[in-house]
């Protein structure tokens, strides 16, 4: 399985079951666009709220000052590019460094997509709009609010 199918697995078993419990309305949907490119993986709302999310994970380096590197890609940019340029603030990057439910995730706002290319995890943290220590629902919660 790979790393982003175990993340979406994180998102849809716990954080969206825990929203959901606690009285948050949620649709999230994993996309798999073979019509289009560069769109995020996770289209969706949240509390009347659309968001769009994707989804990287990397190994966590064996030293700290090891840069991690997503794989990025150029149509991917250009997507949060334009859609950071008419207006919209809910479409994220969420990096989850490490494996299993001890991974850090760190919530970046998409017009910081390209900031990521080889970054440490201290780095990381710089970018991210919340600690990285902060669970899945935390997570998608914090992701309606914008940037």
């Amino acid at each position: 399985m790979s790393r982003e199918v175990a993340l979406w697995g994180r998102i849809k078993d716990t954080a969206i079951p825990a929203l959901i419990k606690a009285g948050h309305k949620v649709d999230l949907q994993r996309l798999e666009n073979l019509v289009g490119v560069g769109h995020p993986d996770v289209e969706g709302c949240i509390d009347s709220q659309q968001v769009w999310i994707e989804l990287k994970s990397e190994a966590r380096p064996k030293r700290l000052d090891t840069p991690i590197r997503p794989k990025l890609r150029a149509s991917q940019s250009e997507w949060h590019k334009e859609r950071a340029a008419a207006g919209f603030r809910y479409n994220w990057v969420l990096l989850q460094v490490g494996s299993s439910r001890t991974a850090l995730l760190y919530l970046i706002p998409g017009d910081r997509y390209d900031d990521i290319k080889a970054v440490t995890e201290f780095e990381l943290t710089e970018l991210s709009v919340l600690s990285p220590t902060a669970t899945p629902a935390d997570v998608l919660i914090r992701a309606t609010r914008g940037w």
